[in-house]
């Protein structure tokens, strides 16, 4: 299937569903395994979004939409 969208727009729309949803959570953490060649992919793709050249990070790196946390991980592999 076609993937469609921008990454962080998608996050967004992610990000504002799980502020909303109807429970109790002392925080929201979404944890998303990639493959190396993804990881980076999206790295890229949001540093660019951001507009500030940040140091390729080795296995893992975050961002913040509201009050939801995104980890991006990647093995190696």
């Amino acid at each position: 299937m076609e993937k469609k969208g921008e990454l962080l727009n998608q996050l967004a729309i992610i990000s504002d569903l799980l502020e909303k949803i109807n429970a109790e959570v002392e925080s929201s953490t979404i944890v998303l395994e990639m493959t190396n060649e993804n990881f980076l992919k999206s790295f890229e793709s949001i540093q660019k979004k951001y507009g500030q050249k940040m140091e390729k990070p080795q296995d893992t790196f975050s961002i913040s939409i509201g009050e939801v946390n995104i980890v991006f991980n990647t093995n190696n592999v």
